[in-house]
């Protein structure tokens, strides 16, 4: 568990540079190798911290070199490059992308309010004879009236609201009710009506009918 979180270092700039001269043996050959550390998850850079550090050595004569002018000039023009922020941009674009599936879902739940069609279920909020919720399948719908069947079967409100029916559900003729455009419209939006369904997978179990 050690190594799948904690800080690593990442050499994240090298310049090969001829205008300066290595201490040791006079040539202009050097090599200034910029470090950064940064803390990881499962080996994916989260973020870059703490400071840069330099490694400064000659080419020529393979000795390292001590310059705090020439690591101070190269670190303050190095900047850490994007791949060390890895999980905060991911995590940024997931944030994103469910902010986006959150609003195309309302979106496209407004439009199945607006235009209904058969096959579209709708779950309700109920308060009898306890909170839970209910499914009602848009079996047509004439003019202004859209007729709906009912399920069989009680949900409680336990982890928020259904999204498939029990396998021992169905929608049953016996529960047709009629409602209004305006009046499911008006459930909608006072949250009555809190998901709408079309053309769902058959395993959801909403072609289910007696």
């Amino acid at each position: 568990m050690l190594f799948l979180r904690g800080t690593r270092t990442a050499c994240i700039k090298k310049y090969r540079i001829h205008d300066r001269q290595c201490v040791h043996c006079n040539d202009f050959n050097l090599t200034v190798k910029i470090y950064k550390d940064y803390f990881h998850f499962w080996f994916i850079p989260i973020v870059a911290s703490g400071v840069k550090s330099t490694k400064i050595e000659c080419n020529s004569c393979g000795m390292p070199m001590r310059s705090d002018a020439l690591a101070k000039e190269y670190e303050s023009k190095t900047r850490a490059p994007f791949y060390l922020y890895t999980g905060l941009l991911l995590a940024g674009l997931l944030i994103l992308g469910a902010v986006s599936l959150s609003l195309w879902g309302s979106h496209a739940r407004s439009s199945y309010i607006s235009h209904p069609q058969p096959g579209d279920v709708y779950v309700i909020k109920t308060d009898k004879p306890v909170e839970g919720f209910r499914f009602s399948r848009v079996m047509r719908v004439s003019g202004d009236s859209i007729i709906v069947w009912e399920n069989n079967v009680d949900y409680l409100s336990l982890g928020g609201s259904p999204s498939k029916l029990d396998p021992t559900d169905y929608f049953s003729a016996d529960g047709e009710e009629v409602f209004t455009k305006s009046l499911i419209k008006e459930l909608y939006d006072k949250d009555s009506i809190v998901n709408v369904f079309r053309d769902e997978e058959d395993w959801k179990g909403f072609n289910r009918m007696k």
